[in-house]
């Protein structure tokens, strides 16, 4: 935009206009200012920990989001719920370089690896920034809102004369056994965030950007959620090798157009990626888990997307979730389940970091009456505390659904799906 780099635009730090430790933030936004431009962006999202601690290792300073809105008034613009495990993907969805050497520093994640010289095996060897004892020692993470809330990649500014009343809410999981940090015995409590705001000064600019703005499209993740239950013996000997189909009719995404998908596999039960009060692997709870022969089939509107079986094997996964959402940071055995040998050996951590970024992603560009998916997994005798397997997980569904902005009417303006 060729007024950003004049006098026409300041930046603005907000602080919160509610603001309850560990549980809520409400930022209110002057309404006595012409227009924000959209890249907005959360400052100052990290804890003070009772000891030096890291975060996440795959979500970061961001597991403590766990909804997030932008509003005007008691209207939704546009928000993301379970925000954590979305945020591990999109964390997960950038080269390693950029994760090692740009993202993992923005995000305070441990994400990025090396191999190492001596014993050819992978692991995180730069610096992470991690939790400490007071608000001027800690580390914090930096999100660009844009992110998440993808309208703001559709607009070109947010009017305070169309929008009058404008809010960002932020929910927190924000308690110990939420795997924040990697050692769960030690108390933490939220630092004060700041919204950092980019506003335009001048009057005649705003309206002749106003006269500009008549509509505006965008693609927003919504939630949606189906549970694979425990297999009957858990993990027994009469699960070996026992086929275990399950079948849902998803209806969150009924009646709107469905780009991409994205599941992630959380294990049923998080005390079962602790080892003692240490989350384990890469992500703990927010790891998207593994499982024995993997197949997956979605049906839409009565008919089959894939050929066959649907997506079956380890690589074929991955190669669906790079088709369809680009680039991810990914190492040997990453969407695989109990491998052994010289897989083991490769790693820093070895079979803890096994199969923890399984992510099943699909792009299917259907107007939705009607969307099954036909997910199947092989049992096997395990009788480790954690089987991925034959454990009951709880998929989080992520779709991507088309929304439109229409300027205009009584009201001003209207949210609607778009077809």
């Amino acid at each position: 935009m060729s007024f950003y780099s004049d006098a026409n635009v300041s930046t603005k730090y907000i602080d919160p206009s509610i603001y309850t430790q560990n549980a809520r933030t409400t930022f209110q936004l002057d309404a006595m200012e012409a227009a924000y431009l959209p890249n907005l962006r959360l400052l100052f999202m990290g804890v003070t920990a009772g000891s030096q601690q890291d975060y996440n290792r795959l979500v970061g300073a961001l597991a403590l989001i766990k909804n997030i809105r932008l509003l005007d008034g008691k209207t939704v613009l546009c928000s993301m719920n379970e925000a954590q495990f979305y945020q591990g993907f999109n964390n997960v969805n950038r080269s390693n370089g950029a994760n090692e050497s740009v993202h993992s520093y923005q995000a305070c994640n441990g994400l990025g690896f090396s191999v190492l010289g001596e014993n050819n095996t992978i692991a995180r060897t730069v610096q992470k920034l991690d939790a400490n004892t007071t608000a001027s020692t800690t580390s914090s993470a930096t999100l660009d809102l844009r992110s998440i809330l993808p309208m703001l990649n559709s607009v070109s500014h947010l009017p305070t004369a169309v929008f009058r009343n404008l809010n960002l809410q932020i929910e927190y999981d924000a308690t110990p056994d939420s795997q924040i940090l990697v050692d769960t015995s030690v108390l933490f409590d939220t630092l004060r965030p700041v919204l950092c705001a980019d506003v335009i000064d001048n009057p005649t600019v705003v309206d002749n950007l106003n006269s500009k703005l008549t509509n505006a499209t965008w693609t927003e993740w919504e939630h949606d959620l189906f549970i694979i239950p425990a297999a009957p013996n858990d993990g027994g000997p009469n699960d070996q090798e026992i086929v275990q189909p399950v079948n849902v009719q998803l209806n969150g995404f009924n009646n709107k157009r469905l780009e991409r998908l994205l599941i992630c596999k959380e294990i049923g039960d998080a005390a079962k990626e602790l080892s003692g009060n240490e989350v384990q692997g890469v992500g703990g709870k927010y790891s998207s888990q593994a499982c024995f022969r993997q197949k997956v089939q979605f049906r839409v509107n009565g008919r089959n997307i894939l050929p066959r079986q649907g997506i079956v094997g380890d690589n074929e996964r991955l190669a669906h979730v790079v088709d369809t959402f680009g680039e991810c940071t990914a190492f040997i055995g990453s969407n695989t389940y109990g491998a052994g040998g010289t897989i083991t050996d490769y790693l820093e951590i070895g079979r803890e970091r096994l199969g923890q970024l399984d992510y099943i992603g699909i792009y299917l560009g259907e107007y939705i009456n009607n969307l099954q998916i036909r997910f199947e997994r092989t049992g096997l005798e395990d009788g480790t505390l954690k089987r991925p397997t034959t454990d009951l997980l709880r998929a989080h569904c992520y779709g991507e659904v088309r929304k439109a902005l229409i300027i205009g009417g009584p009201t001003g303006y209207r949210i609607v799906y778009a077809q």
